[in-house]
C-alpha cells in the first residue's frame, strides 16, 4: 500500500506492528516481553518486577531452531536453573544469592562406608564428604556447583543406592569456598595424597597410622609393586595439612608426597562439547561469579570466562633416557617463560607447566614437526591436565618474575654446593650456574612460587645474602629457537656421560643479556 505521505515512517491507516523490533516472523510480538524479564525469581540479577513467567532467554531463542534442548530449557527458566534461585528477586534487594555446591544425602546411616557414595560419583573434585549419623544423613560438597548439578541431574535419572538402600539426593545450604581453599585448589590440591618410593615396611596399617591424624579418610590404595600409595581424604583441608605435614617431615624425607588425582573426577573428560556446557573441567568453562552463583544453562557468550578457566598450558614428556636430567630437559624447551616443570625419573616422564597457552601450542607443534632429541632418544609429547596459574603468580610474572634468581657481587665463599643448600629450603633447584669472570650466579628454580619464595627470603632469613644484589634473571626457556641444520632435530645428542657442549655454558643465563639483569632494580 503506498503512503499518503512520503514523510511518515508508515501509513496511519495501517495496522500498527505488535513490535519495534526487526522481526519478519509470527514471533515478533515476543519482542516486546524482555521487559518483564528483570524480575524472574529464578535470574542471578537483584532487579525485581513479578513477571518471572514472561522472560525470554538472554540468547535468541527462536534463532538457535526448535528441537535444541539448551534453548528449551533457556526458554522455561529464563537462562537459569531453578538451582540458583534468588531469594531476594522478590523484594527488590541487592542481595545475591550463593551458590549451590552441596547435596544432602538422605537414608545414609551409621554402618554405610562414605567409600560406596563416594565410588558412584565421577562429575568432579569433591571438597567434602561430611557424615551426620545421629540424623541419618550427610552432605556432599563439590568444588564446582556444575558438578554437583551433573550429578544431580544423575541421580534423577539413575536412582543413587547403597547396597539395598536408596539414598535420598536433594540440595543443601549455599556456601562460599574459603579464598584459602580457592588458593590451594589453583596450586593442584585435592583431597587425594600421593605417596612414592615407598619402602616394604610401608603397609595400608602403618600408612594409616601416619595419615589418620590429618583428617577422616575415605580409603587407602597401596600399589606394592610400584612401591606406591594413594591416600583419599573425606575432604580437601586434612589431605593439604597432610601434605604440608609430611613434606618437612624426616621420616618421609626420602618419599615422595604430593596431591594425585581425585577418583571422583575421573569421567569429566569424557562428556561431549553440549553435555559439557557449564562442566568445570571443559575447554571453554562457563565463569561464575562466587557472590552469585553459576548457571550451568546461561546463554549469555558474555558470561564465558575462560581466560579465568583451566587452559591447556602442559605438556606432557615421554620416553625420556633413563639417565637425563631436568636440566637436559630446560636445555632443549624454548619460546616461552615456564610456570613449573615436574620430572618424575622413574617413570622417565615429565609434565612441563607453561605461563601462557600459547607458547605450550607452539612447543606441541614444534614437537610434532621437528621433535625433541635427549640423549639419543626422541621424547613423545602430548597434552597435559588443563590447568590455571595462581593470581599471585600471575601478577609476579607481569612484574618480571620468572624462576631463575640472579645473584650479584659474589665472592669465593659462594659455591654451587652453597648455593644450593641454602636454596632448597625454598623449593626444588633444577641448575646452579656460577659466572665467575662477572662474580655472578644464577639459581634456577623447577616452579615460579619456589624462586618469588627465594627472593623474598634470602636477604631475610641469610646474613650471606644481605650485601647481594638479588634479582630475577632470564628464564633460558624463553630464549627464541635455535637454527638447525636441515634435517636434525632439536635437542642433547651428546652421550649420557657428557650433557654439556665444550663451548657452551650449561645456563644460558650466562650470556651478556641475561647479566644485564644486575643493572635492574635489585631487591
Amino acid at each position: 500500500m503506498k503512503r499518503s505521505n512520503d514523510a511518515q515512517q508508515q501509513d496511519d491507516n495501517k495496522k500498527p506492528r505488535y513490535s519495534t523490533g526487526n522481526h519478519n516472523d509470527v514471533y515478533a510480538q515476543y519482542a516486546m516481553m524482555p521487559q518483564y524479564s528483570q524480575g524472574n525469581p529464578f535470574s542471578q540479577g537483584a532487579n525485581s518486577a513479578a513477571y518471572g513467567a514472561f522472560a525470554q532467554p538472554n540468547a535468541a531463542m527462536y534463532g538457535m531452531g526448535y528441537g535444541n534442548p539448551q534453548a528449551m530449557m533457556a526458554g522455561q527458566y529464563a537462562g537459569a536453573y531453578p538451582q540458583a534461585f534468588n531469594p531476594a528477586a522478590g523484594g527488590g534487594s541487592a542481595m545475591q544469592a550463593e551458590p549451590l555446591r552441596s547435596l544432602y544425602l538422605g537414608n545414609f546411616s551409621k554402618d554405610m562406608d562414605p567409600h560406596d557414595v563416594l565410588k558412584c560419583v565421577h562429575t568432579g573434585l569433591v571438597d567434602s564428604f561430611r557424615t551426620m549419623p545421629e540424623k541419618s544423613c550427610a552432605f556432599l560438597t563439590f568444588v564446582e556447583p556444575a558438578a554437583a548439578q551433573m550429578f544431580y541431574q544423575e541421580c534423577l535419572g539413575k536412582k543413587l543406592t547403597v547396597g539395598e538402600t536408596e539414598i535420598k539426593v536433594g540440595w543443601g545450604k549455599p556456601s562460599r569456598m574459603p579464598p584459602a581453599r580457592k588458593l590451594q585448589i589453583q596450586n593442584g590440591a585435592t583431597r587425594n595424597v600421593y605417596l612414592g618410593r615407598l619402602t616394604e615396611t610401608d603397609t595400608e596399617e602403618s600408612i594409616q597410622a601416619a595419615v589418620s591424624q590429618f583428617g577422616p579418610i575415605e580409603q587407602i590404595k597401596l600399589i606394592r609393586e610400584k612401591n606406591i600409595a594413594f591416600v583419599h581424604f573425606l575432604n580437601i583441608t586434612a589431605a593439604s595439612n597432610c601434605v604440608s605435614a609430611l613434606s618437612i617431615d624426616p621420616v618421609w624425607k626420602t618419599k615422595r608426597v604430593n596431591y594425585g588425582k581425585d577418583h571422583c573426577a575421573d569421567l569429566v573428560d569424557q562428556y561431549n562439547p553440549i553435555a559439557a556446557y557449564g562442566n568445570p573441567y571443559h575447554a571453554v568453562a562457563v565463569g561464575y561469579n562466587p557472590y552469585t552463583g553459576l548457571d550451568p544453562y546461561n546463554m549469555n557468550a558474555a558470561a564465558l570466562q575462560a581466560n579465568n578457566a583451566p587452559t591447556q598450558r602442559t605438556l606432557y614428556f615421554g620416553n625420556i633416557h633413563p639417565e637425563a636430567t631436568c636440566e637436559d630437559l630446560c636445555n632443549i624447551i624454548r619460546g616461552g617463560a615456564l610456570y613449573q616443570i615436574r620430572y618424575f625419573p622413574e617413570k622417565h616422564i615429565a609434565f612441563v607447566t607453561f605461563m601462557d597457552a600459547e607458547t605450550a601450542m607452539t612447543v606441541h607443534n614444534h614437537a610434532s614437526t621437528t621433535g625433541f632429541i635427549i640423549k639419543g632418544r626422541k621424547a613423545r609429547v602430548g597434552w597435559g591436565k588443563p590447568s590455571q596459574i595462581p593470581a599471585s603468580m600471575l601478577l609476579a610474572f607481569q612484574t618480571g618474575a620468572t624462576r631463575n634468581i640472579y645473584l650479584g657481587g659474589i665472592d669465593d665463599r659462594f659455591t654451587v654446593e652453597k648455593l644450593k643448600a641454602d636454596c632448597i629450603e625454598f623449593g626444588e633447584i633444577e641448575l646452579v650456574n656460577i659466572c665467575k669472570e662477572k662474580s655472578c650466579a644464577f639459581v634456577n628454580f623447577t616452579n615460579l612460587n619456589s624462586a618469588v619464595a627465594a627472593l623474598q627470603g634470602l636477604k631475610k632469613f641469610k646474613s650471606d645474602y644481605a650485601d647481594l644484589k638479588i634479582n630475577y634473571g632470564k628464564d633460558r626457556c624463553s630464549n627464541p629457537w635455535k637454527v638447525m641444520k636441515k634435517g636434525k632435530a632439536p635437542g642433547n645428542n651428546t652421550s649420557a656421560t657428557n650433557t654439556k657442549k665444550p663451548d657452551e655454558p650449561s645456563n644460558d643465563n650466562t650470556k651478556p643479556e641475561a647479566a644485564n639483569a644486575e643493572a635492574g632494580q635489585t631487591s
